[in-house]
């Protein structure tokens, strides 16, 4: 017999449901009336920011991972050099180990100079910092009035290199408009106040002469330990029904993720997932294969992408909603980094990016489980690429760098699972773990022969730490002597019956 049609009133409250579990998981509101326009690639990215930036009128707001004194570098600063002389109110915040390059040789002083107001995220101190928060964030704002979020850096490494053949980096953008921009704007001033002191209150509000549309939107601004979009990410693997396609640059799901995605599979839903087959770094690809089995024996279809490197963070699910931005699936965004990103609730714009999605499987090689053993092999063979793993690409120091902060609990996670038994490691999986071993194993020989090498800086790791922590203490103390000598008839608390917010607070 079926099961009678649910009412109108039902689907009202499953709806409400709905919203309300997606608003709690994302931290963010769903806010209509938005125009959201996607730009792909450099070709489409960069001119549209350029112009934009050229055309500022009061105010320019740009967080970003990235910064490269490099020609397209180059280009946006000169640029931003030419509206901060003109009066109009430039600030930029760029993450200290993204863009180290450029801070340390001085590029950023002519825009100071100008009259631009320059900050650096988490820069090297003894405040007793994580060198693995990083600002990872693409944020740039025009006028209070359109917004862009992508995955795009400002660097010609997105650009390629046409001079050898190289063709530009695949990543994938959006022009955003409407109200959702003072969300933006709300992250921006949030970004900007953990640097030093607030952005100014006439920076604060979005243009009233924004231009409207009937998207609807939640803009996502991950903060470190706050794990929204890991609730989102889990959320939509949980409620997809039909579809969930993923495109994402340094894949390294945890356990939870790659079961919620099992899951789906198994449920019949058509997940796909589109990786690097080379990255920019080049030792995560290998570690991230070493996921590829369970996810494949559960019926989620593998991708690698033909070209020099994808680095589009995406997610289309049913063809009604989507997201866009900075994070990629691991740790590092999902709990460790500032991250920014986009989530869309339109047919019309999912349906965009489901077709880029489509066509971009058409420059990608799926990788399946073969008929001896069931290991997984590629319906194409994959070009030998010899470039060490221990070693950077060449002009690839500032990713490198940031590489080895930013992955490190990525490794962690693939080691857990053969060290712990969290997973079955199978025997296709053994040139994956045997680059693991042996980069270990070399790492353990070079302790062995020169232990100065592990033991300096050990020493100067263990000394920066102590000394934060002995300075964060003589700030506490600083802080309850001058809260003391402000309350002078104010009994101090005992230190074991502080106040305490309540549960859930």
């Amino acid at each position: 017999m079926p099961s009678p049609k649910p009412s109108a009133a039902a689907l009202d409250f499953v709806r409400q449901l709905a919203d309300q579990a997606f608003a709690r998981s994302a931290g963010a509101p769903l806010i209509n009336g938005n125009t959201i326009d996607l730009l792909f690639d450099s070709r489409e990215n960069f001119p549209a920011w350029e112009a934009a930036l050229s055309g500022a009128c009061d105010s320019i707001l740009i967080e970003m991972y990235i910064f490269a004194d490099d020609a397209f570098g180059q280009r946006v600063r000169d640029i931003l050099l030419e509206q901060a002389t003109k009066g109009v109110q430039v600030r930029l915040l760029v993450d200290w180990l993204g863009s180290w390059k450029a801070h340390m040789r001085g590029f950023f002083k002519p825009l100071q100079a100008a009259g631009a107001e320059v900050r650096l995220y988490n820069r090297p101190s003894l405040s007793g910092s994580s060198p693995l928060g990083r600002n990872h964030r693409k944020l740039i704002i025009v006028d209070g009035a359109v917004a862009f979020i992508s995955g795009l850096g400002i660097s010609s490494r997105w650009e390629g290199k046409p001079a050898k053949g190289e063709e530009p980096w695949r990543d994938t953008g959006a022009r955003l408009c409407g109200p959702v921009l003072q969300d933006a704007i709300d992250a921006f001033a949030d970004s900007w106040a953990s640097c030093g002191e607030a952005l100014d209150e006439s920076l604060r509000q979005a243009s009233r002469s924004m231009i409207g549309g009937s998207v609807a939107a939640r803009l996502i601004a991950t903060t470190p330990a706050t794990a929204n979009l890991m609730r989102l990410d889990l959320l939509i693997a949980s409620f997809a029904r039909r579809s969930l396609w993923l495109t994402d640059a340094y894949f390294m799901g945890t356990s939870t993720y790659l079961t919620a995605l099992q899951n789906a599979a198994k449920d019949g839903v058509d997940v796909r997932l589109l990786v690097p087959r080379s990255s920019d770094i080049g030792w995560i690809a290998t570690v991230s294969r070493t996921l590829y089995r369970p996810l494949l024996e559960a019926g989620v279809r593998v991708f690698e992408w033909d070209g020099p490197m994808i680095h589009a963070k995406t997610a289309v699910a049913d063809g009604r909603w989507a997201r866009l931005g900075s994070s990629n699936l691991n740790l590092s965004s999902w709990l460790a980094n500032r991250e920014i990103d986009v989530a869309v609730e339109d047919e019309d714009i999912a349906g965009k990016l489901a077709d880029k999605f489509l066509d971009d499987l058409e420059h990608a090689t799926e990788v399946r489980l073969s008929a001896h053993r069931h290991r997984p092999v590629l319906s194409r063979p994959r070009q030998r690429d010899y470039q060490s793993l221990l070693l950077p690409k060449p002009g690839a120091a500032a990713l490198g760098a940031s590489a080895a902060a930013r992955q490190a609990a990525r490794i962690g996670d693939a080691l857990g699972a053969a060290v712990r038994g969290t997973r079955t490691v199978e025997a296709s999986e053994a040139s994956s773990f045997l680059t693991i071993g042996a980069a270990l194993l070399l790492l353990a020989l070079v302790s062995a022969l020169f232990p100065y090498l592990i033991a300096g800086p050990l020493a100067l790791l263990l000394m920066l730490s102590g000394g934060a922590v002995v300075l964060k203490a003589l700030g506490l103390y600083r802080a309850r002597w001058k809260k003391k000598r402000q309350s002078p008839g104010t009994l101090e608390p005992h230190p074991e019956s502080d106040d305490k917010p309540p549960p859930g607070g």
